[in-house]
């Protein structure tokens, strides 16, 4: 079962991360000089990773309840494993000193089992919750191997502690929004819908795209 509306606000996902990343090469390339460091190119890609996860969650109450979809489950976190591992290593090839150990896909990819185990375990899901968002932003509780990991450059990092958060709420707040209808106010639309169904597919082929793209048109312009 599929929820439209969840499939459109993925899909302004996808189409904020196609406009960051197209930014972020022609930064590479020395097109533009922007900051990533600070502001909104700093901001940015933490909103799109937390609206990618939010949905990841709210998708979870459509497939797992009331009980866990195990073929679901195990098809999913195969494919979105394999996908990962292709990430880590064509960027290790690519760009061994920021390759992606751990990022948005992993994230899901892990998020999605955990978000499974919990989605009807509501009260224990909620309790994890605020575990996370205490620890993190009230206690500034550290993880040594988080902390030794962020000292190390990647392209994208996106731990499952504390990311995990926004998996959690997807999935806790999504029948509320469901029964007050406040995401179907977005309504269905084609073009977003396609891009909200075929994310992965598109996550996986876009950046080559477009790095190809801008590498040619530097090369170009060079000559």
């Amino acid at each position: 079962m599929r929820a439209h509306y969840l499939d459109s606000l993925r899909g302004i996902a996808v189409l904020w991360m196609i406009i960051f990343h197209a930014t972020y090469d022609l930064q590479m390339f020395g097109f533009v000089n922007l900051d990533f460091s600070s502001g909104f190119w700093f901001a940015f890609p933490r909103v799109i990773a937390f609206t990618f996860l939010f949905c990841v969650g709210a998708s979870l109450n459509f497939t797992h309840r009331p009980q866990i979809n195990r073929q679901a489950l195990l098809q999913r976190s195969l494919k979105l494993g394999l996908s990962a591992l292709g990430i880590s290593l064509g960027t290790y090839f690519m760009f061994p000193s920021n390759w992606i150990y751990f990022g948005t896909l992993h994230c899901i990819c892990l998020g999605s089992l955990f978000g499974a185990l919990l989605v009807n375990r509501r009260l224990l899901g909620f309790g994890i919750f605020i575990l996370i968002l205490t620890g993190q932003y009230i206690l500034d509780f550290d993880i040594k191997w988080v902390s030794s990991l962020t000292k190390r450059q990647s392209m994208d990092f996106i731990p499952i502690y504390p990311w995990f958060w926004a998996i959690l709420l997807g999935s806790l707040i999504e029948p509320f929004l469901s029964r007050q209808g406040i995401l179907q106010k977005m309504g269905p639309n084609q073009y977003l819908n396609f891009l909200g169904q075929n994310s992965l597919k598109i996550y996986l082929i876009h950046q080559p795209l477009l790095f190809g793209l801008i590498w040619l048109a530097s090369q170009l312009l060079v000559r």
